[in-house]
């Protein structure tokens, strides 16, 4: 059953069993999850990464979520967020440093 919200002056049909869209940042968390590397379709995926506010409830929740094999078979993209993470940290842009010093918190 749809219903009418009204949101900003907008009229939208929701409906109760639509998915809540993803924040683009959790989508990037998603893909750093998966055994591809994530910046081979995008090689600007790292500096984008840093420039969004930080969603540590989502990223943690997906590293508490893997078991001791799942983190095995993205260690190495695990270790490339950490390791993009200090270099971040060399960064003149302050919103990188500040959004790389939270991820590992």
């Amino acid at each position: 059953m749809a219903q009418t919200e009204k949101k900003g002056g907008l009229l939208r049909k929701s409906s109760a069993s639509k998915k809540p869209l993803k924040e683009k940042v959790v989508l990037m968390y998603d893909e750093i999850f998966t055994t591809e590397d994530p910046s081979k379709c995008n090689p600007r995926f790292w500096e984008e990464l840093f420039l969004m506010k930080v969603n540590l409830e989502s990223l943690e929740g997906k590293l508490e979520a893997l078991d001791g094999e799942e983190l095995m078979k993205i260690k190495d993209n695990i270790n490339c967020l950490f390791q993009h993470c200090i270099q971040a940290l060399g960064e003149e842009h302050p919103i990188r440093v500040v959004n790389a010093l939270q991820v590992p918190r």
